[in-house]
């Protein structure tokens, strides 16, 4: 992780997420140096390896995509490592791996902005941190960094199973009513482009409807605050004060909150309905990610069935051609499935042999019903 957040941090432009990127790479190698000495003191041997393809591979998706998508896979990929540290804590009984344990979880919850790690050099859990220098300029919070992109990189990864799963199922429908392999191609085809297209609306419908819904709520809220603000200030109060805030606290909190329309608005759209503007994406570009992933998983199962076709010629029956186009996607199937176990939390392989098993199920059906037809 120190070594993608350097490789981050070296093509971000702005200046306080580049900061906020130095200083997490700095926190992980603390983190690594206390595993490294305690494996060190149990005689274990540590591996030579740098984690240097992971963060090339991510520097290079910021530089073409953006950062965002990069900084959503990273954080999926911490999310994987806390789950592993909160799983030790109650399975691991050695007393040197609970130490290391208890200094470095409270970081990783935490995910502190740089300069609170620099306020906190001093302490047991920051024991030789580095400081950091951070102005107020170009401020990213854990909020703005952390959850940008992940609903687009959800929408890769489900997208091209849709397409790969879909393209398949009519290859194989097809292929087991006819032996005619245009036929098969025209119908994979079809499936792969309407996929596309489906996905690409449905995605963009849906995520343009949750932000209507979201900007008519607000709306709404506007007029309220506009109405009657002295009852806004007294829900949010009530708010604060069941969070275990004394009613003093609760009035200083709102005062300050309600100084500022828009951080009001904003604030009591969160608390109240809970609702925040992170949680809607662009609808066009989640449309666009949507059916461009998808024609990409239906590109795979119709490359197999011509590279089937050209490995087993026009002698040998179609269902040479369709077996290669399954173990093709197969294949395929199950590094989609343990990519989804970066939102799951599932093991990868666990996740891969499911979504393996939900593809072998529709080639062999849609397989069997165009056989029926056949006959």
């Amino acid at each position: 992780m120190a070594g993608v957040y350097e490789a981050l941090a070296a093509v971000a432009s702005d200046s306080g997420l580049k900061r906020r990127l130095e200083s997490l790479a700095t926190t992980e190698k603390r983190h690594a140096d206390a595993w490294a000495e305690l494996l060190t003191r149990g005689g274990v041997k540590l591996p030579a390896r740098q984690p240097r393809l992971t963060a090339q591979a991510l520097a290079a998706l910021a530089r073409v995509a953006g950062i965002g998508p990069a900084l959503a896979l990273a954080g999926a990929a911490e999310g994987q490592v806390l789950r592993a540290y909160l799983g030790q804590v109650s399975t691991v009984s050695d007393a040197g791996a609970q130490g290391v344990l208890r200094k470095v979880l409270p970081e990783e919850l935490d995910h502190q902005s740089p300069d609170e790690i620099a306020d906190k050099s001093d302490s047991p859990t920051a024991a030789g941190s580095v400081s950091i220098d951070d102005g107020s300029e170009g401020e990213f919070t854990d909020e703005a960094w952390h959850g940008t992109g992940i609903e687009s990189i959800r929408n890769v990864i489900y997208g091209v199973n849709d397409g790969l799963t879909a393209t398949l199922g009519v290859l194989a429908g097809v292929g087991g009513a006819t032996v005619n392999p245009r036929v098969v191609l025209i119908g994979g085809l079809s499936a792969m482009v309407a996929s596309g297209i489906s996905m690409a609306g449905g995605a963009y419908l849906a995520s343009k409807s949750q932000r209507e819904v979201y900007e008519g709520q607000l709306a709404r809220e506007a007029a309220e605050i506009e109405a009657m603000p002295d009852l806004e200030r007294a829900e949010l109060v009530k708010i604060y004060r069941s969070k275990g805030l004394t009613p003093e606290e609760a009035k200083t909190i709102v005062a300050r909150i309600t100084a500022d329309k828009k951080v009001w608005l904003e604030t009591q759209a969160r608390e109240e309905l809970g609702l925040d503007v992170a949680q809607f994406e662009n609808p066009v570009r989640e449309g666009v990610v949507a059916g461009v992933s998808t024609l990409v998983g239906g590109v795979i199962p119709v490359i197999g069935y011509l590279g089937g076709r050209a490995l087993v010629g026009e002698a040998l029956s179609g269902f040479a051609a369709l077996t290669i186009t399954f173990v093709l996607c197969a294949v395929f199937l199950f590094l989609i499935g343990s990519a989804r176990s970066f939102f799951t939390g599932k093991a990868g392989v666990r996740s891969g042999l499911e979504m393996l098993a939900v593809g072998t199920a529709v080639a062999a059906i849609t397989y069997g019903v165009g056989v029926l037809f056949r006959a």
